[in-house]
């Protein structure tokens, strides 16, 4: 009881640490306008305070998981929490805004990233044996953020401008230590620093796991898939509302129907994690079934987006089904490479995932601009939406449970495992020395 107690405040933590600590990303748009109205004579500059700021939370996921490898996933939060507070009080105090490119765009994005992948990582270790419903809670936190944070930005915006907007949410970065202080580190994590190891051993072991991971034919495909679906999503949402407001919809009807995207994604996140957790229920073959209905619908938005039930109907697939696999990544992870290389494996997913939202609205911009249509943009976001949930199926087919996936229920069992593990590429690493 003591036991599942401890792991209920963990989870509400983790929850917490993710609305307060990564939800800001949800309010580039917001910030961009704010910083566009201060720097008006550099508009190129500005985007790419947002373009790095929003990019960073996955693409800075390989720095998250060296460091949540070398020290632990509440060290990392601690860091994350610091690095964002101090990149957004640098960027209220200053007026050069290639310097807010640095303190707000990486320094800040770089702490989100590092919030994110603690407080995920950390659910994972604690609820290894059912990890699905934990991480559903968790993600839900950011789900949030899609209806709260924009307009929370937006007052803050009109009431203290864009400097004061800054210093106030610098202070909502440090909040999150104040939840921090509730996540314990996990047996599995001290298990992993107490093995005696170098610094320079510490990294070799990472690309030592890197080798390992990437050498599993599922693990290359399930990376193929992120790709697939975070190069499409990204340009989806960004684009959306311009689509919207193209086939006749004003402003605020664009507004709400993101807004409606954003809600069923939060409550899409935690019944796939509910849903997960059956025992009958293949976590699997809902993250294929949902990119392949998501793909289906996205070919037919151009015959029903010119409608507004139509619009209506394709928000809330777009916020069921995109939304539910930020609840499946730790355990699809851990049941393909196991707990101990679950940090080094999810941050790489996040890397993936983060070029993936980065080039998709590049291009699928660029194809709007040049063709003035959106139909070409969702034909081939339907392609990748369906391509992810094909990569996906090849995985299942062609995937080996983990040794600790298949012992997760005995926590003996899967230290026993994970310290074997440990053990046997230290060795591998010290024979590379020698």
């Amino acid at each position: 009881m003591r036991r599942q107690r401890r792991r209920a405040v963990i989870m509400l933590a983790g929850l917490m640490n993710a609305f307060l600590g990564t939800n800001i990303g949800y309010s580039a748009g917001i910030i961009h306008l704010g910083l566009l109205e201060k720097h008006k004579k550099s508009p190129n500059v500005v985007f790419w305070a947002g373009a790095l700021f929003s990019s960073l939370l996955c693409l800075a996921g390989p720095i998250s998981s060296v460091a949540v490898n070398a020290l632990s996933c509440r060290s990392t939060i601690f860091f994350g929490s610091f690095l964002s507070f101090v990149g957004f009080m640098v960027s209220s105090f200053v007026s050069s805004i290639e310097i807010v490119v640095f303190s707000y765009g990486i320094v800040a994005g770089l702490g989100q990233s590092m919030i994110y992948s603690g407080t995920v990582l950390a659910t994972g270790f604690h609820f290894h044996d059912n990890p699905s419903v934990a991480t559903g809670v968790v993600v839900a936190g950011a789900g949030m953020g899609v209806a709260v944070f924009p307009m929370f930005t937006e007052f803050l915006i009109e009431t203290y401008g864009i400097d004061g907007t800054f210093l106030l949410l610098s202070a909502v970065s440090l909040q999150v230590v104040v939840f921090n202080m509730c996540i314990e580190t996990h047996e599995l994590e001290n298990n992993r620093k107490e093995t005696s190891m170098t610094f320079k051993m510490k990294v070799e072991l990472i690309f030592q796991e890197l080798r390992q991971i990437f050498s599993m034919g599922a693990y290359l495909q399930f990376c193929i898939s992120i790709f697939c679906w975070s190069t499409s999503v990204n340009t989806s949402v960004l684009l959306l509302p311009q689509y919207y407001v193209s086939t006749g919809s004003s402003h605020t009807e664009a507004a709400i129907l993101m807004s409606l995207y954003g809600i069923t994604g939060c409550f899409s996140r935690i019944l796939t994690g509910l849903a997960a957790s059956d025992p009958r229920v293949d976590g699997k073959l809902l993250y294929m079934g949902s990119y392949i209905i998501l793909g289906l619908s996205t070919f037919f938005l151009p015959l029903i987006g010119n409608y507004f039930p139509g619009k209506v109907f394709y928000s809330l697939m777009l916020g069921i089904y995109s939304s539910n696999v930020w609840s499946l990544l730790t355990p699809i992870t851990i049941e393909i490479v196991g707990i101990q290389q679950m940090p080094t494996a999810f941050g790489m997913e996040l890397l993936i995932g983060g070029i993936g939202f980065l080039i998709g609205p590049i291009i699928g911009g660029k194809i709007q601009r040049e063709t003035e249509d959106f139909t070409i943009i969702f034909i081939i976001s339907g392609f990748l939406y369906v391509l992810a949930g094909i990569f996906e199926m090849l995985m299942i087919l062609t995937m080996t449970k983990s040794e600790s996936f298949q012992n997760r229920n005995n926590m003996e069992k899967t230290v026993e495992v994970e310290e074997k593990l440990i053990s046997n590429n230290v060795i591998e690493v010290k024979q590379l020395n020698d």
